[in-house]
């Protein structure tokens, strides 16, 4: 609902959409926008999330802190496997969206407790091209227990 709001009260042909606690880096807009002038198709460049504080694995299992973060295999295999097939998932947070897409699928999707991932299938419908970056841009806190960490995913 908020997304779909700010759509209507701003103007950019882009938005860049990020968690209230991540925080770009520098160069965020410098390396990803690029790749949006570039594609007039491209809909959508995801980026990694990436937590600076431990997950609640990490945290709370003796080997938590050895083991990478759970994170990591879907940033580093599934969505390099869905970006080779033109199928990179949305993930609500860092990322940039192309208005025209959006409004073109009729905003955000709302229907779903995995809008963001629905938002993408919508504009992959419509002919929309999504891509994925792995380079963290953007980073932001972890959930703090197992179960807001279950209720996130």
């Amino acid at each position: 609902g908020n997304l779909n709001h700010a759509l209507k009260v701003t103007h950019s042909p882009y938005a860049v959409i990020l968690d209230c606690d991540h925080v770009p880096t520098r160069g965020f807009l410098k390396r990803t926008i690029g790749w949006m002038i570039a594609d007039p198709n491209l809909a959508l460049l995801q980026t990694p999330h990436h937590f600076y504080a431990p997950d609640p694995f990490q945290r709370n299992l003796e080997s938590g802190m050895h083991v990478p973060p759970e994170g990591n295999m879907f940033y580093g295999l599934v969505q390099d496997g869905n970006d080779f097939w033109d199928a990179t998932f949305f993930c609500g947070s860092c990322a940039v969206i192309r208005r025209e897409a959006v409004t073109g699928i009729g905003g955000f999707a709302t229907e779903t407790v995995t809008e963001d991932a629905h938002t993408a299938l919508k504009m992959q419908r419509k002919g929309w091209g999504t891509a994925y970056l792995r380079e963290p841009l953007a980073a932001g806190l972890s959930t703090e227990r197992l179960i807001l960490h279950i209720g996130q995913r």
